[in-house]
């Protein structure tokens, strides 16, 4: 036969959460406690949450492109990229530029500076 659970007791005492929390309580700290605050910590070794670096401007790289490619033709494109310092969608939209150029598509370079300029 299985064992009795034994009850909780909570039926006589009705925990109320609002007693328990102080709506008027401030949780404001002063710039000397924060100070403090961050003092302390630093020495016990936690670090702020707090973001360090200003967020990158929106991409307007916003549309998929994919395809499949030559083994190891991946790794050359990224290297490019890496040399000219610019990231694979930059390094893609100059590599579309050179080719239209090579081939004097000028009516499809009117099309390209259109959609750099949206």
């Amino acid at each position: 036969m299985a064992d009795k659970r034994v009850q909780l007791s909570l039926d006589d005492d009705e925990i109320e959460l609002e007693e328990l929390i102080d709506s008027r309580q401030s949780f404001k700290t002063s710039p000397e406690q924060t100070k403090r605050l961050a003092e302390a910590s630093q020495k016990h070794g936690f670090t702020s949450r707090e973001p360090t670096k200003k967020r990158r401007k929106v991409s307007p790289y916003t549309a998929q492109f994919g395809g499949k490619c030559r083994e190891g033709m991946k790794q050359l494109f990224q290297e490019i990229g890496d040399r000219m310092k610019t990231y694979d969608t930059e390094t893609l939209e100059l590599a579309i530029l050179a080719l239209i150029e090579k081939e004097k598509l000028n009516d499809l370079k009117k099309a390209y500076n259109n959609i750099l300029t949206k």
